[in-house]
């Protein structure tokens, strides 16, 4: 079976039982977070021991799907990944448990500001990892001036700690495709492809929504595979797709990143 650069339109855990094990480098999740958000089919209301019970199927299903070097990110609310975090310990080596900045309203207590991303890796000393780097003073202009000039500035490290302060998230709908209530940032996809995969490795998303991941791994020379339960995100899935691929050229995409895509999408 080819299941290499697809968005298939399923039930995840019924849709990952048809792949082989062992097929994929790298997966990311961003499941839903059970806060009754609207993704048009699927549930965001359960109990907490629904929620918990169904998440470990999938769970299950992604590591059976990890390659033996592979990596695993998953991202969610921090009370949710308390509970990630215990049983994946038994099952995967982590990493680290990362806090994306992401401020939200004060709801009468504690303000939250940030979201939790665990990362584990199949093998305990053996995986891909990469040193995140960037270019100095980075800017959102595409006019050939700026894009010459990033061409000739030099890199330097990002530091890379598991506090991410500056990638950012999109907070209007009106940015978003589709309505889609928790899309992410191209550059929050960036930094985690670009660290745990190289060029030709399979990047995989069970919750694909409107195609961020498999977007980011086409355009940095990945293979994607998706999978998504709503039928009309994954048409706007390849639209995106398509949009993306024929605004940039992969070389100039290179040169530019990610960065420079921002007001197109």
């Amino acid at each position: 079976m080819n299941f290499e650069n697809k968005i298939i339109n399923g039930d995840c855990i019924e849709e990952m039982k048809r792949f082989p094990a062992g097929s994929v480098d790298l997966a990311f999740a961003d499941p839903p977070y059970n806060l009754e958000k609207d993704y048009g089919i699927y549930e965001d209301s359960n109990s907490a021991n629904d929620y918990i019970n169904w998440t470990e199927k999938w769970l299950i299903e992604v590591i059976r799907l990890l390659k033996p070097e592979g990596s695993f990110y998953i991202l969610n609310l921090p009370k949710w990944t308390l509970h990630h975090a215990v049983f994946l310990d038994q099952l995967l080596y982590r990493q680290n448990t990362i806090a994306w900045d992401a401020l939200s309203i004060p709801r009468g207590k504690i303000m939250p500001a940030h979201y939790s991303l665990l990362y584990y890796t199949k093998s305990h000393h053996k995986y891909t990892f990469n040193k995140f780097t960037t270019k100095h003073n980075w800017t959102h202009c595409a006019r050939g001036k700026c894009i010459k000039a990033r061409k000739t500035s030099s890199l330097i490290e990002q530091p890379f700690s598991d506090i991410w302060t500056n990638v950012y998230r999109i907070k209007h709908r009106g940015k978003r495709h589709a309505h889609h209530p928790t899309q992410l940032p191209l550059t929050f996809m960036e930094r985690i492809i670009l660290t745990s995969s190289n060029e030709g490795d399979i990047v995989f998303d069970p919750f694909l929504g409107v195609g961020t991941t498999a977007i980011v791994a086409k355009l940095l020379n990945r293979k994607y595979l998706g999978i998504e339960i709503n039928p009309e995100y994954v048409q706007e899935s390849l639209r995106n797709l398509d949009q993306v691929l024929s605004f940039r050229s992969r070389l100039e995409f290179q040169q530019t990143r990610l960065m420079d895509l921002k007001n197109f999408l």
